[in-house]
């Protein structure tokens, strides 16, 4: 980087993101638990209503002759569903379980799985074998028990999914929050790329997410390049702004590092080396690079301090 000068860096009042639990997400996470239980059947013997759920046994003719496509043993669907014909619905109405219902419908161009039959003039008869609707299942404490057996009662489920969809966004926010601050930051300092600099960061990033792409994903780039509908200098000037984004956010740590003195402590410095020794026992090549790697891993902890202190010194207190 040519020039880089830090600016104001603490009490910029940027507006976080918010992670408090909203009332529909927990509704929406209750339902996904209430999804993982069996459905509760519950048979009828009265008319069948739009919503019920039928299992029938039908056969389609055409001038007397039985339609393979058109016949099928124990077919289940709910009535009003719209990948099934509509006339099935419509003349299943206000049936009853036991009965069979005989119609003849033309078939229309909607569903594609019949497009060799659209036209075509089709009788249809349709035993009715069973008719039921389906119960949202309850969520008891026996059964929140066997669910989650941290936990006793709704209230409790409540607040575990709760503080569990917190954490989620915690996570979540905590990326969106550094994006923030670092813009805050950027908006505050006076700096300078070096071009080549940059353009070597750009392409060895590049380089590096297309032999991800290949080994994480077995994808060559080319077929990621179609996917997107874009150019390799497209992809090229993407990671330029990310590669600046990069540089200049290891300029901004490393300069707060300087101004705030931050150190590693002690038991940082152990966690390092605990971390270059586990790296070292995984490896054939054990001496090579391993003071240049302690280094680096020793950098790497200050900047993650630097960068809680950013936070804590710049996000807007609510």
């Amino acid at each position: 980087m040519k020039q880089f000068e830090l600016g104001k860096y603490k009490g910029l009042n940027v507006d976080p993101f918010d992670v408090s639990v909203k009332e529909e997400e927990l509704n929406e996470a209750l339902n996904y638990v209430k999804k993982s239980l069996d459905e509760i059947q519950i048979e009828k013997n009265e008319p069948i209503e739009t919503g019920d759920y039928v299992i029938v046994n039908f056969e389609g003719t055409e001038n007397g002759k039985t339609v393979p496509k058109f016949r099928e043993r124990g077919f289940k669907f709910r009535l009003g569903d719209e990948n099934v014909l509509q006339e099935f619905s419509a003349n299943l109405l206000n049936k009853k379980m036991g009965e069979t219902v005989i119609f003849e419908t033309t078939i229309q161009p909607v569903l594609l799985e019949y497009q060799a039959l659209w036209g075509q003039l089709i009788t249809f008869s349709v035993e009715i074998v069973k008719v039921y609707c389906i119960k949202e299942p309850e969520l008891t404490d026996d059964m929140i028990r066997k669910i989650e057996p941290r936990v006793k009662t709704l209230q409790e489920l409540k607040q575990f999914l709760a503080a569990e969809i917190n954490q989620e966004k915690k996570a979540i926010a905590r990326a969106a929050n550094i994006e923030k601050v670092f813009q805050a930051l950027a908006d505050q300092s006076r700096y300078e790329f070096d071009e080549e600099t940059l353009k070597q960061a750009a392409e060895n990033l590049y380089r590096k997410f297309a032999e991800e792409l290949k080994s994480v994903h077995d994808m060559e780039l080319i077929h990621y390049l179609m996917q997107r509908k874009i150019t390799a200098d497209e992809l090229l000037a993407e990671c330029k702004e990310e590669a600046a984004k990069i540089i200049l956010g290891e300029k901004i740590l490393d300069a707060v590092i300087q101004a705030e003195g931050i150190q590693l402590t002690s038991e940082e410095m152990k966690q390092a080396k605990e971390q270059l020794k586990k790296r070292k026992s995984q490896r054939d090549d054990q001496a090579a690079g391993l003071p240049g790697e302690l280094k680096m891993l020793e950098t790497q902890q200050l900047r993650r301090t630097a960068m809680d202190f950013l936070l804590e010194a710049n996000l807007a207190r609510g």
